[in-house]
């Protein structure tokens, strides 16, 4: 487990991957839309993440549900915007809400709220992600937003340090320069007022030039350290925006940027896209090894990360009792574990009025590619080699199979006289992945 990855939290835009958590160990994981298309397959990605734990891993895990303009986790009702809250004063409501739904979801972090400013000049991506135009609705509206994430112990996090309000253009995309902003700008002065309410601030990937001429915030000495950790007292720790956003990695280089924004008062690299700019951690890596990195230093910032995780992530969440009911609920009676097995499976279809199983099913295949990559999957039996080791998910009728091997996963019904089977009593996603360790000889009952 190497402890360095701690000074990284990291995401998946596409296919989420339990084995480069294991081997980078990170700070936090970031779950985007494409890990959580729907409530089934969060559920499964949770319990990966929290499989980890019994290993002895600790991570934060969060998302950047906001609310309105942005939000990202299923079977959370909308929120109307952060304009909206900023005017009506539910702020509080909406944070506690939130913040309890995350919780029972399995979440510690949320990347949130939003401090920056409204001006008429907000690039769209600021757009109505901030509470308000007016400074004073901006702080009471966070202030009471944190305090509705904290009572459910969800660590907030302020954005975008010193303000991305008056930024014209998108730094996904470009870099932003804002001439008309000084030292101890208004918005600014928002990040020093709340600072001591979190452990969390993003910074951003915004060039301020009245300040630093020469670095954008994310990777300034005078913004990070001199002003917010030592004039504004922030005990916090300093997260960047995603190193992958163009503001950033068009104009540097890879160890550059590293470099920089440890040396800058920074604390945790986010990588939102892991999967196209793991480079970064290969970089990173090899400049600890190098020493082209003050090992000193990373380690002071890897002790205040493990402080800061005592406060809010915990082994386990209030939901986790549904995945130890379905573990708990399989019987079975089969040789473990099975090799090089192809999979028979059910169509997606729900068999009455009263049945929602398709939701499941259909991601049967997907599933069972995450857990056996190279596995042939069949739904006709006539495909099947008499020379094949089967496992055969059945949802309603049986065949019989003319095969080497055969092992029944029973979904519902479990059929008599059946030498090798595992009977899950459900249809559940949630059932059918501790069937898949239970095939893998992982996760025994």
């Amino acid at each position: 487990m190497d402890k360095f990855g701690n000074l990284f939290f990291i995401g998946f835009q596409n296919n989420f991957n339990q084995n480069i958590i294991e081997k980078t160990n990170p700070c936090g994981i970031i779950l985007y839309p494409e890990n959580m298309k729907d409530i089934y397959t969060l559920q499964i990605n949770i319990e990966r993440i929290y499989s980890l734990f019994e290993k002895g891993y600790s991570f934060f895990i969060s998302s950047d549900h906001e609310g309105g303009q942005l939000e990202t986790v299923p079977n959370i009702f909308p929120s109307p915007g952060n304009i909206a809250l900023g005017k009506t004063n539910y702020s509080y409501n909406y944070g506690k809400y939130l913040g309890n739904m995350l919780k029972l979801h399995g979440f510690n972090m949320v990347f949130a709220p939003v401090l920056d400013v409204k001006y008429n000049v907000s690039s769209p991506v600021t757009g109505f992600r901030t509470f308000s135009d007016k400074h004073e609705i901006v702080e009471k509206s966070a202030k009471e937003f944190i305090k509705g994430l904290l009572e459910n112990n969800i660590a907030p996090t302020l954005k975008h340090f010193p303000g991305h309000g008056k930024a014209k253009s998108d730094s996904h995309y470009t870099l932003p320069i804002v001439e008309n902003f000084e030292k101890y700008d208004k918005d600014m002065m928002l990040f020093k007022n709340l600072s001591s309410n979190v452990d969390f601030i993003m910074t951003a990937h915004v060039l301020y030039p009245k300040i630093d001429n020469e670095n954008i915030a994310t990777l300034s000495k005078k913004l990070i350290t001199d002003i917010l950790k030592k004039e504004f007292e922030y005990k916090g720790l300093v997260i960047s925006d995603a190193f992958e956003m163009k503001a950033l990695y068009k104009n540097h280089t890879p160890k550059e940027v590293i470099k920089k924004f440890f040396e800058a008062g920074g604390d945790v690299i986010l990588i939102g896209d892991f999967e196209n700019y793991s480079y970064f951690y290969d970089t990173f890596i090899s400049m600890v090894k190098t020493e082209e990195l003050d090992k000193e230093l990373l380690n002071e910032k890897i002790k205040k990360i493990e402080k800061i995780k005592e406060k809010y992530v915990e082994k386990t969440y209030p939901t986790k009792f549904l995945s130890h009911a379905a573990k708990e609920a399989i019987t079975f009676n089969v040789k473990l574990p099975i090799e090089n097995p192809v999979f028979l499976i059910p169509s997606p279809k729900n068999l009455s009025l009263a049945d929602t199983s398709k939701n499941d099913l259909k991601h049967l295949k997907k599933l069972i590619l995450d857990e056996f990559p190279n596995t042939k999957i069949y739904k006709e039996s006539n495909n099947i080699s008499s020379e094949d080791t089967v496992v055969y998910f059945v949802l309603d009728k049986v065949e019989r199979l003319n095969a080497k091997r055969v092992i029944y996963v029973f979904l519902r019904n479990k059929i008599k006289n059946i030498n090798e089977y595992i009977s899950l009593n459900s249809s559940k996603l949630i059932s059918i992945y501790h069937a898949l360790k239970l095939l893998k000889g992982e996760g025994l009952l």
